[in-house]
């Protein structure tokens, strides 16, 4: 009797640190919803370097759009007649010449074009990083909050495993009473015990994740969260297969590589065109008196690198069938993870519902009548627990399926995110 007062103490002892330390940073446990999901994905959009490394790109690439030029760098030259003096005096022995190439203003549309395809391509990159990452802090948020529901299930068992425990121990002084009830007790609590300290290790783990993702210093304790109390209404599959090709950030960022391609083949026609420039020549001779001057035009031809630049256009062309194949390939893939994730979605939201509505409330009367009857001594202690342990895991279920619902929607998102955010 002794031993087993001594060791319900213990278990309390093992209790009160955990219900202190969740009492400890707040009043109660905070709703995992919408608006404090979107708070956690715009903090990890901001504080995240890889966002901010892809950020960095695309502002490189604005200034690549702007560094694209029209006119050429004009060319100065100067020479010196090394000759007679009287030819020296004659055709001036001085030479001074400028040229400018004449601009090809399609072929500087094209590059121009083709810089701000390069921009789009990294736009969609960030959007596709950002989102990535917005994924992962949502979806170890859902973790989090199943963990401290787990932990508040737990906690509750084990506190009702103890108070069997005493029941077990007052029984002994009926003369009839199994003396082995309080032992069975003591490994049910204990085993209790161990399960509740291994999900404990487990929040500890995902906090220090989430402060890694967020870029947190790790002093400020994470507040104990709660999943909703029933899972959300589940898209459309035909709504969102809809919207694939308008938000996913991945398919855009090919869509815009596809047109990058059929303007590099625009480029590597406009390439071939000969180039233009004028130019100015003039003779002064070293006494101070001006001689000539001449005024010529110059013209590239570029018949003879022919084959290049055929080579050229053709590389530009495959690149372009390439990407377009890319973006179908793609875009079946895409469509084929919406699918498993809006199904896993609907299947976690019917077994929650299942769950909350039919299993629990059944598997709660079964608990209390069984245990009622083993107050009375109708029913054994093995039955008791084993209804209880029904009851508990029915509860753990249901809370898992919430947070896999979420979970799953979690995934949708980062397939087809909605339209208009950041």
């Amino acid at each position: 009797m002794n031993s087993t007062r001594q060791f319900l103490w213990a278990v309390l002892a093992f209790l009160l640190p955990g219900t202190l330390a969740l009492t400890a940073f707040a009043q109660g446990p905070r709703l995992l919803d919408a608006a404090y999901l979107d708070a956690l994905r715009a903090e990890v959009r901001t504080n995240h370097p890889s966002v901010a490394a892809a950020k960095a790109r695309v502002e490189a690439t604005e200034a690549g759009v702007r560094a694209v030029r029209l006119w050429e760098d004009p060319m100065a030259g100067f020479g010196i007649m090394a000759a007679e003096r009287g030819m020296r005096q004659d055709d001036g022995d001085l030479v001074f010449g400028v040229e400018q190439t004449l601009p090809r203003r399609k072929l500087y549309e094209a590059r121009k074009a083709r810089a701000t395809a390069e921009r789009s391509i990294l736009e969609a990159a960030t959007r596709s990083a950002a989102l990535a990452l917005e994924t992962l802090v949502a979806q170890t948020g859902l973790e989090l909050a199943l963990a401290d529901e787990m932990i508040a299930i737990q906690t509750n068992q084990l506190a009702w495993l103890v108070s069997m425990a005493v029941n077990a121990s007052e029984k002994l002084k009926d003369p009839m009473a199994n003396a082995s009830e309080p032992l069975r007790m003591e490994s049910e609590v204990a085993q209790e015990r161990q399960k509740l300290d291994s999900t404990r290790r487990q929040r500890a783990r995902l906090t220090q994740q989430l402060d890694i993702l967020l870029g947190r210093s790790g002093h400020e304790p994470w507040p104990v969260l709660r999943l909703p109390e029933s899972v959300s209404i589940t898209p459309t599959l035909e709504e969102e297969l809809g919207r694939l090709y308008l938000t996913n950030p991945m398919l855009k960022s090919m869509v815009s590589t596809a047109n990058a391609a059929s303007l590099d083949i625009d480029v590597a026609r406009r390439e071939r065109s000969p180039t233009f420039s004028v130019g100015v020549d003039s003779r002064v001779y070293s006494g101070g008196d001006f001689r000539e001057a001449t005024l010529g035009a110059k013209m590239t031809l570029p018949w003879f690198n022919n084959s290049v630049y055929r080579a050229n256009t053709e590389r530009a062309r495959q690149q372009r069938v390439a990407a377009e194949r890319e973006v179908e390939a793609l875009g079946r893939t895409l469509r084929g993870g919406a699918v498993a994730a809006h199904t896993e979605s609907e299947n976690a939201a019917h077994q929650a519902v299942t769950f909350s509505k039919e299993v629990i409330p059944r598997a709660r009367k079964a608990a209390e009548s069984t245990q009622n009857a083993w107050i009375s001594s109708k029913a054994s202690l093995l039955e008791v627990l084993e209804s209880q342990r029904a009851l508990l895991n029915a509860r753990l279920e249901e809370r898992r399926f919430v947070a896999a619902h979420g979970a799953a929607l979690e995934t949708l998102r980062s397939i087809v995110p909605p339209a208009g955010k950041p």
